[in-house]
Order: structure tokens, then C-alpha cells, then sequence
């Protein structure tokens, strides 16, 4: 029974000694195919992702300053339109109603004046001969105070009639703007890009989106935009003139190319999403997409400046990451370098990344060969595994 534990013993232990040897026997000898690439500097173009909404060169939204039926829409949505040019009339009898009787007060209110002019004027008259007979001793006190009372009465009244006529004036003038309110003219050349109310319908005045305070929108369509919230934390690397890719939520396989035109000064506070800053983009106009204001867009914008260094960058899948053991601490990368067709595993530093590269800071120099995939085998690459080019052996592409 001894003999045979100690057999089982010496059985196990020529296992685990035997088995490691195997491993790195067949490890060493068995070379896997790899994809090889050079270490080399690059120019990178970093991108910004922001997210907005696609936009006019300008849009105005067409509000009544007054009340009223609407007589007649003279313009269909879609229709190009004149700065100046006569939209939508309001009914206008009410307001030409008060312009009306407005103006025949105005004419009351200047035959008013004119009779207490001529009053006053008689009296001021009469005032003069009497002070001369009061010198003389003709007229007595009472009499010629009495005069003098009704005088500077009349100069009162001439002075509260041509209050009036001012008053009733203004009255007049409010009224002939109210009238002109009536009709709803283009503020500006465009386009009517969309036709809210109807025929009939009464348009109200109002600051808030309630039925009949919005009439229609004309927008200068001559110039497309897209307009994006930058994070505050990119926000200083955005400038004017630079290039960017906007893909619009309704076709995710195209994209328009544009310009940086303007980046805010100040922020917008969004609840739950901290500061950002408004980007405008001018777009190129292309016929292979429809453009509708407001619709929903993503932005990549380039960053990359015109005197732009090329710095050591190597392939995105060709970065190992391993987890740090502290929380504190960010990620661990590496790459696998191949010297004397044997795989080294190379701890690194990172920099600047664009959508295919990664700058590398530290830990190899340009010129090293290092494994790019595929990534299943570079996953499982191990430290003195042997590798050999992918493509080594086969006819070189024409």
C-alpha cells in the first residue's frame, strides 16, 4: 500500500514537470503568423465629438403684435420670399374703426382750440382796456379783478386743449401702427420654411407657443449650419477655421463636410450636464442630402493645426490594456514588440489619438517592429512566443 502512495507521488510530480517543459517546448518551436508594423511619427488629427441640431443661416418666427381674424395668407410653405414683402393679412376693420374715430377727435380736439383761442384773445383784449380805465379810476377793483380772473381762466383752458389735441395725437399714432400691424410682411430674403396658422384662424399676441401666437418661420436658407455643444473640457481646443464632419440622426451613412465659423464667448448651463459652449459650423452644400432645420446631428470636429508635428504614433489595435489594481489609477498599456522573430511585451506611455493612431510617449522608438493582429492572436501573445509576417512567403500585392 506504501509502495503504490509512493508511486502515485513520483507520477504527479513528472506531470507538473513534464507539462511546463511541453508548453514551452511547442511554444518555442510552433511560430504564429502576426501582422508586423514599424513604429513610425505620424501627423495625428485628433477629433472632438459634439452633438446639435442642424440650422439656417437665419430663421425669424413671424408673431402678431395684435389681435385679428387673418383675412388672407398669400404665401404657401416653401415659397421664396422679398424683405418687405406683404405675407399675411390680419382683419383690419376693428383697428381702421379706431383710426377713424380717432381722427375725427383730433379734429374736434383743433376746433376746441381754436374757439378758446378766440375767447382768450377777447378777453386778453378787454383786459387791456380796463387796466387803462382802472389807472384811470373808471373801472372799480372789483370789476377789473373779476376781468383779470376770467382772462388767465382762458389761457388754462387754450393750454388743457392743446394737451389734449397732444394727447388725442399720440392716440392716433398708436392707432395707425396698430392698423399697420395688420399686415405681416418678410423681415427678411428666404424662404417660408413652414406655415402654421390657416385662413380664418384668429392670430394672438403672445411670448409663449400657444394656438395662434405662431404664424409661420421664414429662414434665409443661402447658407446651411450646424450648430453643437462643445464640453468645456475640449472647448479650448476648438478655433475658428477648422474642419469638421457632421452626420445627420436621419442618415447615418452620409455626412456633410464644414468650417468653424464662430465658438462662444459664454457658456450654456444644461441641469445634469454641466457647462457648454455653442460651436457654429458652416456647411458645404451637397445634393446627396436634404437638409431640415432642427434635425438632429453628431459633429466630429478636426483639431489638428496647420504646423502640426509628426509625432512616434503607432496602430489603435495595437495597444494591450491590463487593469490597474488600484481604482486610482488608470490602465496599464503595452505593446508587443517582435526582436529576433520572438514577441516582448513593452509597457508604454500615451499621448495625442485620432481615429486610427495613438501617440506613444514612452517605452518604444521609432523604427521597432511591433504586433498590430490579428487581434485574437495578439490577445493571447505571451513574453518569448515565437511570430512570424502574416504575409511572409506570399506573392507581394501589384
Amino acid at each position: 500500500m506504501s509502495s503504490r502512495r509512493n508511486w502515485l507521488v513520483l507520477g504527479a510530480l513528472a506531470v507538473l514537470v513534464t507539462v511546463p517543459i511541453v508548453l514551452k517546448i511547442s511554444r518555442g518551436g510552433e511560430s504564429k503568423p502576426v501582422e508586423i508594423e514599424p513604429v513610425a511619427r505620424r501627423v495625428l488629427s485628433p477629433t472632438i465629438l459634439a452633438s446639435g441640431s442642424l440650422t439656417y443661416q437665419a430663421e425669424v418666427k413671424l408673431v402678431s403684435e395684435v389681435i385679428g381674424r387673418v383675412r388672407d395668407v398669400l404665401v404657401k410653405e416653401g415659397d421664396q420670399v422679398k424683405k418687405g414683402q406683404l405675407l399675411l393679412q390680419l382683419d383690419p376693420a376693428q383697428a381702421q374703426a379706431q383710426v377713424a374715430q380717432l381722427e375725427a377727435s383730433l379734429a374736434q380736439s383743433r376746433l376746441s382750440i381754436e374757439r378758446t383761442r378766440v375767447n382768450a384773445t377777447t378777453l386778453e383784449n378787454k383786459w387791456k382796456r380796463f387796466q387803462a380805465l382802472r389807472e384811470q379810476g373808471v373801472v372799480d377793483a372789483n370789476s377789473f379783478d373779476d376781468l383779470t380772473s376770467q382772462r388767465n381762466m382762458a389761457r388754462v383752458e387754450l393750454e388743457s386743449s392743446g394737451q389734449l389735441m397732444h394727447q388725442t395725437e399720440a392716440q392716433l399714432q398708436q392707432a395707425r401702427e396698430g392698423l399697420a400691424k395688420t399686415q405681416l410682411r418678410a423681415p427678411i430674403n428666404g424662404k417660408v420654411v413652414a406655415l402654421i396658422i390657416k385662413q380664418g384662424e384668429t392670430a394672438v399676441p403672445s411670448a409663449m407657443s400657444i394656438a395662434g401666437s405662431d404664424l409661420m418661420t421664414v429662414a434665409d436658407t443661402s447658407s446651411l449650419f450646424a450648430e453643437v455643444n462643445v464640453n468645456e473640457t475640449d472647448v479650448a481646443r476648438v478655433g475658428v477655421g477648422q474642419g469638421a464632419r457632421i452626420v445627420p440622426a436621419a442618415f447615418p451613412d452620409k455626412s456633410w463636410t464644414g468650417t468653424v465659423e464662430t465658438v462662444a464667448s459664454s457658456p450654456r448651463t444644461v441641469q445634469g450636464q454641466g457647462k457648454s459652449y455653442l460651436v457654429r459650423i458652416r456647411l458645404k452644400d451637397t445634393d446627396s442630402l436634404r437638409f431640415h432645420t432642427g434635425m438632429s446631428c453628431r459633429a466630429e470636429i478636426a483639431t489638428r493645426s496647420d504646423d502640426a508635428t509628426p509625432v512616434l504614433a503607432v496602430p489603435v489595435q495595437a495597444i494591450r490594456y491590463e487593469e490597474s489594481t488600484s481604482r486610482n489609477e488608470p490602465a496599464k498599456a503595452s505593446l508587443v514588440v517582435v526582436k529576433d522573430g520572438r514577441a516582448t511585451m513593452r509597457g508604454i506611455e500615451t499621448g495625442l489619438a485620432d481615429d486610427a493612431y495613438l501617440e506613444v510617449t514612452k517605452g518604444v522608438e521609432g523604427g521597432e517592429d511591433i504586433v498590430t493582429g490579428p487581434a485574437r492572436t495578439l490577445r493571447f501573445l505571451r513574453e518569448g512566443d515565437r511570430v512570424v509576417r502574416k504575409d511572409a512567403g506570399a506573392p507581394a500585392k501589384p
